[in-house]
């Protein structure tokens, strides 16, 4: 019996060690927003956020983008990477049983939609942002 449970501790240790610390380390910042406001060229727009997902016209007639782009935390809560790391260690890996899930959804990115609609010389007019999904996060 204990060879059995020594057989399966050693890969489960192997597999889930580290999962959470890297989710950590490798999320996104929150999304740069800063330079998006009305009267902003839909160059910059583009620029900042990547291509827009869709383009639309809006009841007006006027051009629409709709943007799908992920926002994190602030950078600075990645040193909960080295409480996980230390919880690791101590545990065994048996922290990551709650650890990784708690990543993967409460901790996790926002998906965020913003969508702009532009004026006939192609400058922001109105520009909104929501959470596509139910997230702690916010965009």
């Amino acid at each position: 019996m204990k060879r059995i449970s020594r057989i399966l501790l050693i890969p489960t240790i192997i597999l889930l060690h580290g999962c959470s610390v890297y989710k950590v380390a490798t999320q996104a910042g929150p999304a740069d927003l800063s330079g998006i406001a009305v009267g902003t060229s839909r160059q910059i727009v583009i620029s900042q956020l990547g291509a827009p997902k869709m383009i639309d016209t809006d009841a007006n007639g006027h051009k629409q983008d709709i943007f799908e782009f992920q926002s994190g935390m602030h950078q600075a809560t990645k040193v909960r990477a080295v409480l996980y790391l230390a919880a690791d260690v101590f545990t065994l890996t048996a922290a990551e049983l709650i650890l990784w899930p708690l990543e993967m959804t409460l901790l996790e990115s926002a998906t965020c939609t913003g969508i702009a609609t532009y004026d006939g010389k192609l400058k922001v007019e109105s520009w909104m942002v929501t959470n596509k999904k139910n997230s702690a996060q916010n965009c």
